[in-house]
């Protein structure tokens, strides 16, 4: 009898659970089709150092400035298409940005020059990552804020899941030629474009127009106009800057797990296949659990939720220096796998009710940009610590960070209050 409560149980919870992601709007769903097509298809950038260094024949050194080159050409590109799918519309900067990044990694399989590639390497970069603000600016667009939290967990699910998927395919691609690397990441990245062309429809909501979803914080006083005008507010919008100041920390420490940690792992003793099965169990556990925890936490306040996982991170990043078995390994890794799956869903949704209505894709190109550059500090940065003072100072080092920029949401707990004093707490939901 308790079984078969149970199972009824468990059935109606994920009846429950399928339904609430089904009824997202269908815009939600291309979008989401359209980036886990285009992350199973995103080989290059896994693989451009070794094509740089060996296919090429211009060496590490050349490859480290290339990847460096292109960084800068991600971070640009966050802030350049906000502003342009915030100022002329997030499908028809959506369309450019595919399409073009499919037309210029054709022609970076066909450059062979030194500085020419590098060059056409940060076009690239510049064109193919401006979509991703008016990407999120559309979840915002087409969601109520009761469901936006569940619409950006789903997107970042599908991510992941296509991150999961490429390094495989990508690497048998290899064995047959380079050319078909690039040629089905340029076909997944076009096929993108297409279901956008095809289905997704322009969503920017009009400068003054109203907005069903929209909460107190997401008002602002309209007395001036022009581009300066618009980012002279978003730079003296404090809230925000400390929250991208806390991102921008987390970040730091977050991107060492892909970056520094398989070097880490290495001196460590483990095997490219040890080290390869617990970098896999990121995406297993973001695949297996970001729907549910979601779903479980959408009526719990924002800032339990992003405390939580920063202690989390914190913890399972801490024992990593410690972790010369197995096990251990992997505990840390559950723990700050943990920690982001929580985190996750939040952080854009609470980017999204401190932007204005017109300004969401620029809100969320700053916001995305603090990963870019994370990545572009991160790298150099950690290896420096590592080789300077060890894992126990890289990783305890990390887990200090991730302490102390967690005490900064306290801070912009109260900013908010006491700026919107008759604003809705803000939840998940």
């Amino acid at each position: 009898m308790l079984e078969g409560k149970s199972e009824r149980s468990l059935r109606r919870g994920s009846a429950e659970l399928i339904g609430e992601y089904a009824r997202l709007p269908r815009t939600i769903h291309l979008l989401c089709l359209g980036s886990l097509i285009n992350r199973i298809g995103s080989f290059v950038m896994l693989f451009l150092a070794i094509y740089i260094s060996e296919e090429l024949a211009y060496g590490d050194e050349f490859a480290g400035y290339c990847l460096g080159i292109s960084g800068v050409g991600s971070v640009l590109a966050t802030l350049l298409g906000g502003q342009l799918a915030d100022q002329f519309g997030r499908r028809i900067l959506l369309l450019i940005s595919l399409c073009g990044g499919a037309i210029l990694l054709v022609v970076l399989s066909c450059v062979q020059a030194a500085w020419l590639f590098a060059f056409t390497l940060f076009s690239f970069s510049l064109v193919a990552e401006m979509y991703r603000p008016a990407s999120a600016a559309v979840v915002a667009d087409v969601t109520e804020e009761s469901v936006r939290p569940a619409a950006f967990s789903l997107m970042f699910l599908s991510f992941n899941l296509g991150f999961a998927l490429a390094p495989p395919i990508g690497g048998w691609l290899i064995s047959f030629s380079w050319d078909w690397l690039f040629g089905i990441d340029a076909f997944s990245t076009f096929l993108f474009g297409a279901v956008i062309y095809a289905w997704v429809p322009e969503t920017r909501p009009g400068r003054i127009a109203a907005d069903p979803g929209q909460t107190v914080l997401q008002t602002r006083k309209q007395t001036g106009s022009g581009v300066w005008h618009d980012w002279k507010y978003i730079l003296s919008d404090f809230s925000f800057l400390l929250f991208w100041c806390y991102c921008l920390l987390s970040n730091l420490v977050f991107m060492q797990a892909f970056i520094t940690l398989p070097l880490f792992l290495r001196k460590m003793g483990f095997s490219e296949q040890d080290i390869g099965l617990v970098l896999c169990m990121n995406g297993a556990l973001i695949v297996l659990l970001q729907l549910p925890v979601t779903q479980w936490l959408k009526r719990v306040s924002w800032l339990p939720v992003l405390l939580i996982g920063q202690v989390l991170m914190a913890v399972g990043f801490g024992i990593t220096a410690w972790s010369d078995h197995l096990p251990l390994l992997i505990l840390s890794i559950v723990l700050w796998t943990l920690g982001e799956i929580l985190q996750a869903p939040v952080k854009p949704d609470l980017v999204m009710k401190m932007a204005p209505v017109d300004m969401r894709a620029r809100y969320m190109g700053l916001f995305q940009m603090s990963y870019s550059v994370s990545i572009a500090v991160g790298a150099p940065l950690g290896g420096v610590v590592l080789s300077r003072f060890g894992g126990d100072g890289l990783w305890g080092g990390s887990s200090v960070l991730l302490l102390l920029a967690g005490i900064s949401l306290f801070p912009l707990q109260r900013r908010l209050q006491r700026q919107h004093q008759h604003a809705p707490a803000l939840t998940m939901n």
